[in-house]
Protein backbone atom coordinates (compact mmCIF):
# COMPACT_ATOMS: atom_id res chain seq x y z
CA UNK A 1 0.00 0.00 0.00
CA UNK A 2 1.39 3.04 -1.40
CA UNK A 3 2.35 6.19 1.72
CA UNK A 4 -0.22 9.07 2.46
CA UNK A 5 1.45 12.33 1.16
CA UNK A 6 0.59 15.52 2.49
CA UNK A 7 -1.07 16.48 -0.25
CA UNK A 8 -3.30 13.53 0.02
CA UNK A 9 -4.86 14.34 2.92
CA UNK A 10 -8.00 16.34 3.36
CA UNK A 11 -8.24 19.96 3.66
CA UNK A 12 -9.95 21.65 6.30
CA UNK A 13 -12.71 23.34 4.99
CA UNK A 14 -12.13 27.37 5.06
CA UNK A 15 -14.77 27.30 8.05
CA UNK A 16 -13.26 24.23 9.74
CA UNK A 17 -12.66 24.64 13.90
CA UNK A 18 -9.01 23.34 13.23
CA UNK A 19 -8.46 26.43 11.35
CA UNK A 20 -8.53 27.94 14.98
CA UNK A 21 -5.02 29.22 16.46
CA UNK A 22 -3.51 26.72 18.47
CA UNK A 23 -6.52 24.20 17.66
CA UNK A 24 -4.21 21.56 18.68
CA UNK A 25 -3.59 22.18 21.92
CA UNK A 26 -6.83 23.17 22.69
CA UNK A 27 -7.35 22.03 26.58
CA UNK A 28 -9.96 19.95 27.50
CA UNK A 29 -13.64 20.30 29.13
CA UNK A 30 -14.28 19.24 32.38
CA UNK A 31 -16.84 16.28 32.33
CA UNK A 32 -19.31 15.02 34.87
CA UNK A 33 -21.73 12.21 34.95
CA UNK A 34 -25.76 13.43 35.01
CA UNK A 35 -26.46 10.38 36.86
CA UNK A 36 -24.07 11.01 39.82
CA UNK A 37 -24.47 14.87 40.84
CA UNK A 38 -27.54 16.85 42.21
CA UNK A 39 -28.93 19.97 41.31
CA UNK A 40 -27.42 21.81 44.58
CA UNK A 41 -24.23 20.58 43.56
CA UNK A 42 -24.25 21.86 39.85
CA UNK A 43 -25.32 24.88 40.98
CA UNK A 44 -23.14 25.56 43.34
CA UNK A 45 -19.88 24.11 41.10
CA UNK A 46 -20.92 25.26 37.78
CA UNK A 47 -23.54 27.62 37.10
CA UNK A 48 -22.65 29.91 40.36
CA UNK A 49 -19.17 30.30 39.20
CA UNK A 50 -19.75 30.20 35.55
CA UNK A 51 -17.82 27.17 34.52
CA UNK A 52 -18.91 25.04 31.36
CA UNK A 53 -18.92 20.79 31.92
CA UNK A 54 -19.81 18.23 29.57
CA UNK A 55 -21.96 16.29 31.02
CA UNK A 56 -22.08 12.73 30.12
CA UNK A 57 -25.57 10.34 30.41
CA UNK A 58 -27.55 14.33 30.23
CA UNK A 59 -30.49 12.95 27.68
CA UNK A 60 -30.51 9.79 27.25
CA UNK A 61 -33.58 9.47 28.45
CA UNK A 62 -35.47 11.74 26.15
CA UNK A 63 -37.54 9.86 23.72
CA UNK A 64 -35.83 12.11 21.01
CA UNK A 65 -32.49 10.02 22.05
CA UNK A 66 -34.35 7.24 20.72
CA UNK A 67 -36.57 8.31 17.90
CA UNK A 68 -35.10 11.13 16.33
CA UNK A 69 -32.33 9.44 14.54
CA UNK A 70 -35.60 8.08 12.14
CA UNK A 71 -36.12 10.80 9.85
CA UNK A 72 -39.22 9.01 9.27
CA UNK A 73 -40.13 9.07 12.50
CA UNK A 74 -39.91 13.10 12.35
CA UNK A 75 -41.53 13.55 9.14
CA UNK A 76 -44.35 11.49 10.33
CA UNK A 77 -44.50 13.80 14.12
CA UNK A 78 -44.69 17.00 12.31
CA UNK A 79 -46.62 19.69 10.08
CA UNK A 80 -45.30 21.07 6.82
CA UNK A 81 -44.78 24.71 8.37
CA UNK A 82 -41.86 26.59 6.94
CA UNK A 83 -38.75 26.82 8.74
CA UNK A 84 -35.75 29.07 7.99
CA UNK A 85 -32.95 27.14 6.63
CA UNK A 86 -29.38 28.01 5.47
CA UNK A 87 -26.88 26.32 3.48
CA UNK A 88 -24.05 28.62 3.55
CA UNK A 89 -21.87 29.54 6.81
CA UNK A 90 -22.81 33.14 8.17
CA UNK A 91 -21.31 35.39 11.01
CA UNK A 92 -22.84 35.44 14.69
CA UNK A 93 -21.43 38.35 15.82
CA UNK A 94 -22.44 40.90 12.59
CA UNK A 95 -24.29 43.23 15.25
CA UNK A 96 -21.01 43.75 17.71
CA UNK A 97 -19.12 45.36 13.85
CA UNK A 98 -17.99 48.36 12.47
CA UNK A 99 -21.27 50.02 10.29
CA UNK A 100 -19.69 49.62 6.84
CA UNK A 101 -18.97 45.62 8.07
CA UNK A 102 -22.49 45.51 9.24
CA UNK A 103 -23.84 46.41 6.37
CA UNK A 104 -21.79 44.42 4.79
CA UNK A 105 -22.12 41.06 6.50
CA UNK A 106 -26.57 41.73 6.64
CA UNK A 107 -26.77 42.33 2.69
CA UNK A 108 -24.93 38.35 2.03
CA UNK A 109 -27.13 37.09 4.87
CA UNK A 110 -30.07 37.85 3.38
CA UNK A 111 -28.49 35.59 0.65
CA UNK A 112 -28.05 32.38 3.16
CA UNK A 113 -31.37 32.08 4.43
CA UNK A 114 -34.52 31.20 2.90
CA UNK A 115 -38.20 29.60 3.88
CA UNK A 116 -38.69 26.05 3.30
CA UNK A 117 -41.31 23.76 3.88
CA UNK A 118 -40.22 21.36 7.18
CA UNK A 119 -40.97 18.34 4.83
CA UNK A 120 -39.06 19.40 2.14
CA UNK A 121 -35.95 20.41 4.39
CA UNK A 122 -35.84 16.83 5.37
CA UNK A 123 -36.25 15.17 2.27
CA UNK A 124 -32.94 17.71 1.20
CA UNK A 125 -30.99 16.41 3.83
CA UNK A 126 -30.56 13.23 1.71
CA UNK A 127 -29.13 15.22 -0.84
CA UNK A 128 -25.41 16.11 -1.09
CA UNK A 129 -23.06 16.87 1.66
CA UNK A 130 -23.28 20.88 1.79
CA UNK A 131 -24.00 22.18 4.86
CA UNK A 132 -27.94 22.42 5.14
CA UNK A 133 -29.03 23.78 8.83
CA UNK A 134 -32.98 24.54 9.95
CA UNK A 135 -31.52 26.82 12.98
CA UNK A 136 -33.77 27.31 16.53
CA UNK A 137 -36.65 25.83 15.31
CA UNK A 138 -39.34 26.13 18.34
CA UNK A 139 -41.50 23.85 19.70
CA UNK A 140 -44.36 26.83 19.65
CA UNK A 141 -47.75 26.58 19.15
CA UNK A 142 -48.77 25.79 15.24
CA UNK A 143 -44.88 25.36 14.48
CA UNK A 144 -43.49 22.35 12.92
CA UNK A 145 -42.45 20.42 15.44
CA UNK A 146 -45.09 21.06 17.95
CA UNK A 147 -46.00 17.52 18.24
CA UNK A 148 -42.44 16.21 19.49
CA UNK A 149 -42.42 18.86 22.15
CA UNK A 150 -43.28 15.82 24.63
CA UNK A 151 -39.20 14.44 23.26
CA UNK A 152 -37.97 16.81 24.93
CA UNK A 153 -37.19 17.75 28.82
CA UNK A 154 -34.91 18.33 31.64
CA UNK A 155 -31.96 17.03 33.26
CA UNK A 156 -31.81 13.93 35.21
CA UNK A 157 -30.71 16.43 38.44
CA UNK A 158 -32.71 18.97 36.83
CA UNK A 159 -35.76 17.61 35.56
CA UNK A 160 -37.65 20.69 35.68
CA UNK A 161 -36.14 23.78 34.63
CA UNK A 162 -37.01 27.38 35.79
CA UNK A 163 -38.74 29.49 32.72
CA UNK A 164 -35.88 31.15 31.19
CA UNK A 165 -35.99 35.05 30.52
CA UNK A 166 -35.23 35.33 27.00
CA UNK A 167 -34.78 32.08 24.95
CA UNK A 168 -37.43 29.42 24.80
CA UNK A 169 -37.23 26.00 27.26
CA UNK A 170 -36.18 24.52 23.85
CA UNK A 171 -35.14 24.98 20.78
CA UNK A 172 -34.07 22.32 18.26
CA UNK A 173 -31.27 22.45 15.30
CA UNK A 174 -31.27 19.69 12.43
CA UNK A 175 -28.70 19.44 10.44
CA UNK A 176 -26.38 18.60 7.70
CA UNK A 177 -22.62 19.11 7.78
CA UNK A 178 -23.03 22.20 10.38
CA UNK A 179 -20.94 24.54 11.84
CA UNK A 180 -22.43 27.61 14.11
CA UNK A 181 -19.64 30.45 13.96
CA UNK A 182 -18.00 31.71 17.18
CA UNK A 183 -20.96 33.96 19.10
CA UNK A 184 -22.10 33.74 23.25
CA UNK A 185 -25.27 34.22 24.61
CA UNK A 186 -25.96 37.45 26.85
CA UNK A 187 -28.48 36.33 28.97
CA UNK A 188 -30.00 32.70 29.34
CA UNK A 189 -27.19 29.29 30.50
CA UNK A 190 -28.07 26.43 27.92
CA UNK A 191 -27.78 23.06 28.21
CA UNK A 192 -26.30 21.67 24.42
CA UNK A 193 -27.85 18.34 24.42
CA UNK A 194 -27.17 16.24 21.35
CA UNK A 195 -29.93 14.10 20.40
CA UNK A 196 -28.24 12.58 16.72
CA UNK A 197 -24.88 12.90 16.03
CA UNK A 198 -22.11 14.59 17.21
CA UNK A 199 -20.22 18.11 17.87
CA UNK A 200 -17.02 19.42 17.94
CA UNK A 201 -17.35 22.64 20.15
CA UNK A 202 -14.44 24.98 20.85
CA UNK A 203 -14.90 27.42 24.00
CA UNK A 204 -12.88 30.69 25.03
CA UNK A 205 -13.50 32.31 28.55
CA UNK A 206 -15.73 35.75 28.55
CA UNK A 207 -12.24 37.40 30.09
CA UNK A 208 -10.10 40.35 29.06
CA UNK A 209 -7.66 37.94 26.99
CA UNK A 210 -10.42 36.70 24.54
CA UNK A 211 -11.88 40.25 24.34
CA UNK A 212 -8.54 42.32 23.62
CA UNK A 213 -7.47 39.52 20.75
CA UNK A 214 -11.01 38.68 19.25
CA UNK A 215 -13.07 43.02 19.44
CA UNK A 216 -10.47 43.61 16.29
CA UNK A 217 -11.57 40.63 14.66
CA UNK A 218 -14.91 41.09 14.94
CA UNK A 219 -15.18 44.86 14.04
CA UNK A 220 -12.96 44.93 11.44
CA UNK A 221 -14.07 41.26 9.43
CA UNK A 222 -17.47 40.72 11.04
CA UNK A 223 -17.00 36.87 11.33
CA UNK A 224 -14.61 34.72 13.41
CA UNK A 225 -14.96 31.41 10.88
CA UNK A 226 -11.19 31.74 9.07
CA UNK A 227 -9.17 34.33 11.11
CA UNK A 228 -5.99 36.21 9.65
CA UNK A 229 -3.86 35.68 12.48
CA UNK A 230 -1.46 38.08 10.08
CA UNK A 231 -3.60 40.65 9.74
CA UNK A 232 -4.64 40.48 13.45
CA UNK A 233 -1.78 38.97 15.38
CA UNK A 234 -3.32 39.26 18.79
CA UNK A 235 -5.21 35.83 18.13
CA UNK A 236 -1.94 33.95 18.34
CA UNK A 237 -1.93 33.55 21.53
CA UNK A 238 -5.28 32.21 22.12
CA UNK A 239 -5.62 28.94 23.35
CA UNK A 240 -9.32 27.39 23.97
CA UNK A 241 -10.88 24.53 25.20
CA UNK A 242 -12.24 22.05 23.18
CA UNK A 243 -15.03 18.75 23.41
CA UNK A 244 -16.82 16.75 21.63
CA UNK A 245 -20.26 16.25 22.63
CA UNK A 246 -21.53 12.31 21.77
CA UNK A 247 -25.59 11.65 21.54
CA UNK A 248 -27.05 11.62 24.96
CA UNK A 249 -24.43 14.52 25.68
CA UNK A 250 -24.87 18.01 27.24
CA UNK A 251 -22.78 20.52 27.34
CA UNK A 252 -23.57 23.31 29.87
CA UNK A 253 -22.40 26.63 28.18
CA UNK A 254 -22.79 29.95 30.48
CA UNK A 255 -23.67 33.01 29.42
CA UNK A 256 -20.72 35.23 27.85
CA UNK A 257 -19.10 32.05 27.08
CA UNK A 258 -17.57 31.90 23.35
CA UNK A 259 -18.09 29.08 21.50
CA UNK A 260 -18.13 28.01 17.83
CA UNK A 261 -19.97 24.18 17.26
CA UNK A 262 -19.24 22.06 14.06
CA UNK A 263 -21.03 18.45 13.50
CA UNK A 264 -18.09 15.64 13.45
CA UNK A 265 -19.49 14.09 10.22
CA UNK A 266 -21.76 15.10 7.11
CA UNK A 267 -24.44 13.10 8.30
CA UNK A 268 -27.90 13.47 10.04
CA UNK A 269 -28.03 15.40 12.93
CA UNK A 270 -29.94 17.09 15.53
CA UNK A 271 -29.16 19.46 18.98
CA UNK A 272 -31.75 20.73 21.13
CA UNK A 273 -30.79 23.68 23.38
CA UNK A 274 -32.50 23.59 26.55
CA UNK A 275 -32.13 26.76 28.59
CA UNK A 276 -32.60 28.67 32.26
CA UNK A 277 -32.00 31.45 33.76
CA UNK A 278 -28.63 33.38 34.63
CA UNK A 279 -28.40 33.78 38.06
CA UNK A 280 -28.45 37.96 38.91
CA UNK A 281 -24.88 37.96 40.39
CA UNK A 282 -23.74 35.93 37.15
CA UNK A 283 -25.09 38.76 34.80
CA UNK A 284 -24.53 41.52 36.47
CA UNK A 285 -20.71 40.55 37.01
CA UNK A 286 -19.02 43.38 35.20
CA UNK A 287 -15.22 41.54 35.49
CA UNK A 288 -16.42 40.03 32.19
CA UNK A 289 -16.03 42.39 29.13
CA UNK A 290 -18.70 41.10 27.72
CA UNK A 291 -21.35 42.23 30.52
CA UNK A 292 -19.84 45.67 30.37
CA UNK A 293 -20.57 46.25 26.94
CA UNK A 294 -23.92 44.62 27.25
CA UNK A 295 -24.87 46.64 30.36
CA UNK A 296 -23.55 49.68 28.90
CA UNK A 297 -26.44 49.69 26.32
CA UNK A 298 -29.19 49.67 28.85
CA UNK A 299 -27.87 52.47 31.37
CA UNK A 300 -29.48 55.02 29.32
CA UNK A 301 -33.05 53.00 28.97
CA UNK A 302 -35.79 52.63 30.86
CA UNK A 303 -33.80 49.34 32.63
CA UNK A 304 -31.61 51.44 33.88
CA UNK A 305 -32.49 51.18 37.78
CA UNK A 306 -32.48 47.06 36.80
CA UNK A 307 -29.50 47.20 35.42
CA UNK A 308 -27.72 49.28 38.53
CA UNK A 309 -29.82 46.82 40.87
CA UNK A 310 -27.81 44.15 39.20
CA UNK A 311 -24.57 45.09 39.32
CA UNK A 312 -24.81 45.96 42.67
CA UNK A 313 -26.55 42.53 43.71
CA UNK A 314 -23.47 40.31 42.05
CA UNK A 315 -20.98 42.90 44.11
CA UNK A 316 -22.39 42.53 47.37
CA UNK A 317 -23.16 38.03 46.50
CA UNK A 318 -18.65 38.49 45.46
CA UNK A 319 -18.18 40.36 48.63
CA UNK A 320 -20.49 38.15 50.74
CA UNK A 321 -18.69 34.72 49.77
CA UNK A 322 -14.69 36.48 50.30
CA UNK A 323 -16.56 37.28 53.86
CA UNK A 324 -17.96 33.27 54.48
CA UNK A 325 -14.53 31.72 52.73
CA UNK A 326 -16.50 30.54 50.11
CA UNK A 327 -13.58 31.17 48.00
CA UNK A 328 -12.97 30.33 44.19
CA UNK A 329 -12.81 26.97 42.66
CA UNK A 330 -9.67 25.19 41.60
CA UNK A 331 -10.72 25.35 37.97
CA UNK A 332 -12.61 27.83 37.56
CA UNK A 333 -11.62 30.10 34.12
CA UNK A 334 -13.88 33.30 35.67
Amino acid sequence: MPLTTESDRPVPKFWSLSRFPNHPEAGPVEEIDALTISSEQFTRQYVNYNRPCLIKNAVRHWPAFHKWNQLDYIKAHSRNSTVKVRSKIVSEVIGWSRPEVKAAMTEYAKTVFQEVPFHDFLDSLSEGDDPLVADSCRFSKGSAIEQMKGDVGGLPFMPQLSKPRHYPPHRSFLYRNSYTDWHFHVIDETFMAQVVGAKEVLLLPPDEASWRALRPVVEEAGYLYDIDTLRFPGTRGLHALRTVVEPGDALYIPVYWWHAVQSMDDAFGATVAATFPTPLHVSGDIRSPIARRVLRTFLFSRYAPLVLGVVAYSLVYRLARKLIGAGTPRDART
